[in-house]
């Protein structure tokens, strides 16, 4: 039945004039070539694209790609997605230039699945059939193709096409469906206008699935769109799932805006990069290459300029492999595990393809054994350990979730749960922290702490916010506060507000400036609503004591009174004594008991303060939600609301 259809994507390849689009035209019965240029030059230009059903039922999108070497990058953005391919070979002319990088890049991309068209078979005698046939075998050697059929077939006389229908039945009937689940990701090959559809992106979807209506994303111009229409294999259909050819029509975005290389998909899920860890490997007929070499990189449909930062060894040879960063010069999306292929830089030949390690990697030194062993267990460690690595290497500041979803495999994300069950992984906030990170969070915490004690013994503590600072800008402030929250239950800090100390004493005062602290209390008391500003009370303290202190010492000792709650800051010049604030304070919510609005000149005759003092203070009671300011008056504030005044 229809909802049991395999749906897979078949791609051509080959040298050109081997009979790619004659030999699918035979198979479907659809031309392939679009173009006018297409038709009068007899080669394809651009990307072909038919559907062929099966016997059995299953359908094969098919992408007939370019052969000649100009069109080399049209036809690695065909081949970006698809599950198996189909390796065109004419009898008469064998193994050609362009059949051999086609077969590398095929190699690099990790297609393990396909058949070989021997095509022409008419104007060959058996002797050429056989030299073309061993041709053909030699190609295939140490290849993830090597075993594959060789079918040989005429696109004029038919002979061999239901040999190769069959031959494609049973390969399609053994490969793997692509999982519909996670986020939507389908890399752009071909862009275009329609009327009354707009935008017409096309590609094979990799991941998850498309709907009518959905929201999506352009990246990495990170520009929003929606899904006007869903096309698979030309038919209009309300949902598109992973591995089919799939057409969307976009809205709110041009054609200008968008091209080949792009990719569309969920919004705010993915990210593009400039650099990613990958094992690079050359063919074998390539040159060596050496640190820093410049290359075109072909990752997904897009082609990219990048320079191979080789992080082991002093150069590349032929048939080799090693680890690399490839730092890139225009953002792309890469995800664990995407395959790519790198091109020289000039003349443009295929030379060597990977898989990425690492898409949002740091920037590494070469040669450095940490890095090496780091990405030895990225690639090939077992899943705790690989998810462990990860989620340490992120520190104190801990990793989301989604981020961790871009650096590892989705098989190995439910793992996770069993690290949070043992312990050895700890959820804080949005953060995952392994158990070390956090310990030394929390040591870290309490080494700044106890260096600010002894630095500043008069100080009361540092305020959170210059704490998080401290340990990490990109250390999120509700880790901190879950942090904080557990070494005070443990009796290791304390905190007054914002500000937290380490240990539970209080700051030791001498005797002298236990009684400047004294002097200074009993001022702001006896000034009662009209208090002096801190440049008066310094020097009317200064007279009353009859002793001489520094301004440091003054306003070290004034601090820790405001941390301390023995005196109220209303500005950074004036302050209060407590008693006298929660007296005034008092006054306004038995106002707000009778009356619904306060103006200034009502508050400044009920307390018995100038202008000077009145607008300070209102402020801090709408700062503190005592009031809230209306135009010229004040209303019962939030604080007052929820006392039941």
């Amino acid at each position: 039945m229809e909802e049991h259809r395999r749906h897979v994507i078949l791609g051509t390849a080959g040298h050109i004039d081997h009979g790619k689009t004659e030999l699918v035209r035979a198979l479907t019965g659809v031309d392939t070539d679009r173009l006018l240029e297409e038709k009068e030059r007899g080669i394809t230009i651009e990307l072909g694209f038919t559907r062929l059903d099966l016997p059995t039922g299953d359908s094969v999108g098919i992408i007939d790609v370019p052969g000649h070497e100009k069109f080399i990058k049209t036809m690695l953005a065909g081949v970006a997605g698809i599950d198996l391919v189909m390796l065109v070979v004419a009898a008469d002319e064998g193994v050609m230039p362009q059949t051999r990088e086609h077969m590398d890049i095929i190699d690099l991309l990790g297609i393990d699945q396909g058949v070989v068209a021997l095509t022409k078979t008419d104007l060959v005698v058996p002797e050429e059939m056989e030299l073309a046939q061993d041709d053909c075998l030699k190609l295939l050697e140490g290849t993830g193709l090597e075993g594959a059929a060789i079918v040989p077939v005429s696109s004029i006389t038919g002979d061999g096409i239901d040999e190769l229908v069959r031959e494609l039945s049973r390969l399609v009937a053994g490969i793997e469906e692509r999982s519909h689940a996670g986020h939507a990701r389908l890399p752009i090959d071909r862009v275009f206008t329609l009327a009354g559809h707009g935008t017409i992106v096309t590609g094979t979807l990799w991941s998850g699935s498309v709907s009518k209506g959905d929201k999506l994303e352009v990246y990495p111009a990170g520009l929003p769109t929606r899904v006007r229409s869903v096309h698979v294999h030309d038919t209009p259909v309300e949902r598109a799932e992973a591995g089919q050819r799939t057409a969307l029509g976009l809205h709110g975005v041009s054609k200008d805006e968008v091209m080949r290389g792009d990719t569309v998909g969920a919004p705010r899920v993915l990210h593009t990069t400039h650099m990613i860890d990958a094992r690079l490997r050359l063919v074998a007929d390539a040159k060596p290459i050496k640190n820093r070499t410049r290359v075109h990189l072909n990752i997904g449909t897009s082609e990219v300029l990048a320079r191979v930062i080789l992080l082991e060894g002093g150069g590349l040879l032929p048939g080799e492999d090693a680890l690399v960063q490839m730092r890139i010069e225009s953002a792309v999306l890469a995800e664990k595990d995407d395959l790519f292929v790198i091109r020289s830089y000039s003349p443009v030949r295929t030379i060597g393809g990977g898989r990425v390690i690492d898409p949002i990697p740091r920037r590494h030194k070469r040669a450095h054994e940490d890095v090496l062993d780091a990405l030895g267990v990225l690639e090939s460690g077992g899943h705790d350990e690989v998810l462990l690595h990860v989620i340490g290497e992120s520190g104190l500041e801990g990793i989301s979730e989604k981020k961790l979803s871009r650096k590892v495999d989705d098989a190995l994300l439910p793992g996770v749960e069993g690290l949070l069950a043992d312990g050895r992984v700890r959820k804080i906030a949005s953060r995952l922290l392994t158990a070390g990170g956090y310990s030394a969070l929390c040591d870290g915490i309490g080494q700044l702490l106890k260096a600010q004690a002894a630095d500043s013994p008069l100080e009361w503590g540092m305020s959170a916010e210059e704490l998080r600072g401290k340990l990490g800008r990109n250390l999120e402030r509700s880790v901190l506060d879950v942090a904080l929250g557990e070494l005070v239950d443990s009796g290791g800090i304390s905190r007054r507000g914002d500000l937290v100390r380490w240990g539970k004493e209080d700051v030791a005062l001498s005797p002298a400036q236990q009684k400047l602290a004294t002097a200074i209390e009993l001022r702001l008391l006896e000034a009662d609503a009209l208090p002096p500003t801190l440049e008066v009370l310094h020097e009317e303290v200064r007279n009353e004591l009859g002793t001489a202190f520094g301004e440091a010492e003054f306003d070290a000792i004034v601090k820790l009174l405001a941390s301390g709650g023995r005196m109220v800051k209303v500005t950074s010049t004036l302050f209060f004594h407590p008693d006298v604030v929660g007296r005034i304070r008092k006054q306004v919510l038995q106002h707000f008991e009778t009356e619904r609005e306060l103006g200034v000149s009502s508050f400044k005759d009920m307390v018995g303060l100038t202008r000077k003092y009145a607008i300070p203070l209102l402020e801090f009671f709408d700062n503190e939600g005592t009031t809230l300011r209306s135009g010229n008056v004040r209303l019962k504030g939030r604080k007052a609301q929820s006392t039941g005044v």
